[in-house]
């Protein structure tokens, strides 16, 4: 088992860096030795998840494939992905699916938006929680023992827009969202794109993803993100009772 969790250590931090990265510079980051990281690395390597240049390691090409299979296999990205494509058919904006794995936030369905103007996010892209609307639904949904412990982990906030975010604000702004079942942001990760999240309630398991629209502040003004929140709420509620009759 130990094995195993140092593997995915690797992968992760190879994940996290986004580039090349040779075994000293991974024993530093994952604290696994040196001696260690290679033996597994090489295995890796072999089984088409790792590759090797110039003594540098990156993710391979057999990771793709496991995206892949998430996609085709699993039923709440299957479920979304015609409530989010009649989502942008009504906004004529990027939707997107959101999951929290840990602190952090990953994209797993994406409908783009037909404008050439418009807000991209890469799937499977990994984002902070306390930044965004959908990061603070999915924070919105998370118990409130380990919300704190999130918070705990911050350091100084600031957003696109230049504003300084103290942690109290951005519990209250949690918890409005909380209260509302949708959160809207403006220039929080970046300057002049705007968004509105909403939740996915699992009967059994509370939320499980957050769904959103968003794109730039000069198309979705304020008064347009109120309108589509009704919409958003009505399409998550959709793919809630899709799965809940699975």
């Amino acid at each position: 088992m130990r094995s195993l969790e140092r593997a995915l250590d690797l992968l992760e931090a190879l994940e996290r860096l986004r580039a090349p990265a040779g075994v000293r510079a991974l024993e530093q980051i994952t604290r696994i030795p040196k001696a260690t990281a290679q033996r597994l690395l090489d295995v890796l390597e072999r089984r088409g998840y790792a590759q090797k240049a110039r003594g540098r390691y990156a993710l391979a090409a057999g990771t793709v494939r496991l995206a892949r299979g998430f996609l085709a296999g699993d039923n709440l990205a299957s479920v979304a992905l015609p409530v989010l494509q009649q989502l942008t058919a009504l906004s004529g904006e990027t939707c997107g699916l959101y999951l929290r794995q840990g602190f952090d936030r990953i994209l797993v369905q994406r409908v783009e938006s037909p404008h050439p103007l418009r807000h991209h996010t890469p799937i499977g892209e990994r984002l902070p929680l306390h930044l965004g609307a959908s990061g603070h639904i999915l924070c919105a949904g998370m118990p409130d023992d380990l919300l704190h412990r999130y918070l705990d982990t911050l350091g100084p906030i600031r957003l696109a827009s230049g504003q300084s975010l103290g942690k109290k604000e951005l519990l209250a702004r949690i918890q409005h969202a909380r209260r509302r079942g949708y959160a809207i942001r403006f220039d929080e990760r970046f300057a002049g794109v705007c968004s509105v999240a909403a939740p996915v309630v699992h009967k059994d398991q509370g939320v499980i993803a957050a769904i959103n629209i968003a794109g730039p502040s000069s198309r979705l003004r304020a008064d347009r993100l109120e309108q589509l929140s009704l919409e958003l709420i009505s399409a998550a509620g959709r793919i809630s009772e899709s799965l809940d009759r699975l």
